[in-house]
């Protein structure tokens, strides 16, 4: 996933910039409804003018007043009135007549902004004749002041409210999400698709429940697989004994159920030690604990020479072609785990071709690494199959499949064993028959 830096940075810098502007937008838009005359500010001088020369010329002439300034009341659809510096009414029109202003009020006369009234009425006003010795008022509308920051606080919800749901509601489904794998249920996702710090939290934790989900999945598996196996050996366990019962009176009957009992113990033996030392080496991939490698000194050549003995000692139906390098130095390795490691390798062959086929192992140096190959002449298995080998207790569906015996667990010991060496594994089909198997390991890690 493509990491989109700082996106939710500039989500939270640009909503909070186009919130101030909605403020801006609906004080302004909000002053304007509440007060239709504050368009007509920029043009108090010119109507200063206009008055003065038309209702200044008649302020001796009442009747005059009047004529003029019920047009002009009606123009501006408000109650009007003509007042002297003195409080004496010259003229109005309207419904009502405005009252004159208060003595400390009469200081403001010239803006074209609202005055409020002793009665709590809202007026503007104009000065008209020489020295202003009158003032024209005219009504405003008290209710629209009372509505205008109602307004305003409205205007900023409702423009908010997405932008917040918006950012909110990603978290929102984080946090259920979160809860749900909490109480069991590794099958849920966020489902948000984002390219954003959110989208990048949504993608790691649904990566982290579907890592979870199998993990948990080939541990359930694995039990399984382990009860199966260890199910197998004890009932043959159980009819060797009942046939011993059975022929207690034959010694050489008995003896030969006993050895297929020591058979039965040593592949339980087999299967117990691999999930042990499996279980020790996992502690390299999860990171918890320290790597279980024990290095000791050894002479290669003596150590893979005491390889192909045992297998001579334990696997006599099976031919071993063996071809190890002469003169190899001697290492730092884990006599132990190398020791499983190729004893794994070659009983895997063993189990995965015929009696008496030959298995070939080669062990040599090329350049730092230390490479062993082991190639049986089985039937193999589907190359799609190849990467997968090294799960545990996976099997082909062909000749490598659980009736031929083993753990299951062989090959997947095999690859953790030589990750702790810093090495790899790897399998391939040979070109006519069979399997190759080849590990290697860096001289330098155990020098």
């Amino acid at each position: 996933m493509k990491i989109y830096r700082h996106r939710l940075f500039w989500r939270v810098y640009l909503n909070s910039l186009l919130l101030i502007i909605a403020i801006i937008v609906a004080a302004t838009g909000s002053i304007y409804l509440s007060q239709p005359e504050s368009g007509l500010y920029p043009y108090s001088t010119r109507l200063h003018k206009v008055l003065a020369v038309e209702l200044s010329l008649n302020l001796d002439n009442q009747a005059e007043l009047q004529k003029l300034i019920i047009p002009l009341a009606d123009a501006l659809g408000r109650d009007a009135a003509i007042y002297t510096r003195t409080g004496e009414l010259l003229a109005s029109a309207g419904n009502t007549v405005l009252p004159a202003l208060s003595e400390d009020k009469l200081g403001r006369l010239g803006s074209w902004h609202p005055l409020k009234q002793d009665s709590g009425q809202w007026v503007y006003t104009i000065p008209l004749g020489g020295g202003d010795s009158a003032y024209m008022l005219v009504k405003g509308q008290q209710h629209c002041f009372l509505y205008s920051p109602g307004l305003v606080l409205l205007a900023v919800a409702l423009f908010t409210w997405p932008l917040a749901r918006n950012f909110v509601k990603p978290l929102e489904r984080l946090t259920e999400t979160s809860r749900t794998i909490a109480n069991g249920d590794l099958s849920a996702r966020s489902g948000i698709d984002r390219k954003d710090e959110v989208g990048l939290l949504a993608h790691s934790l649904d990566e982290m429940a579907a890592q979870l989900e199998e993990r948990i999945r080939n541990e359930k598996e694995l039990f399984t697989n382990i009860s199966h196996e260890i199910r197998t050996p004890l009932a043959r366990l159980r009819f060797a004994l009942e046939l011993c019962e059975d022929d207690s009176d034959q010694t050489s009957h008995t003896y030969k159920h006993l050895q297929g009992m020591e058979s039965d113990l040593n592949e339980l033996e087999t299967l117990v030690n691999n999930v042990l030392v499996n279980g020790r080496l996992d502690a390299v991939a999860s990171g918890k604990g320290t790597v279980p490698v024990h290095l000791k000194h050894v002479a290669l050549n003596t150590f893979f020479a005491a390889v192909t003995e045992r297998f001579d000692r334990h696997h006599t139906s099976h031919q071993l072609k063996t071809s190890v390098a002469d003169n190899m130095p001697e290492a730092s390795i884990d006599p132990i785990l190398i020791n499983r490691l190729c004893d794994n390798l070659l009983e895997n062959a063993v189990h995965y071709s015929e009696p008496g086929s030959c298995i070939d192992f080669q062990v040599k140096i090329e350049g730092n690494r230390l490479k062993v190959t082991v190639a049986d002449s089985g039937e193999g298995v589907r190359e799609e199959d190849l990467q997968r080998l090294f799960d545990p207790f996976f099997r082909g569906d062909r000749s490598r499949s659980r009736q031929t015996g083993g753990s299951g667990l062989g090959l997947t010991l095999c690859k953790r064993i030589v990750e702790a060496h810093s090495g790899k594994i790897s399998a391939q089909l040979n070109p006519n028959v069979g399997m190759n198997f080849q590990f290697e390991i860096p001289l330098s890690t155990m020098s």
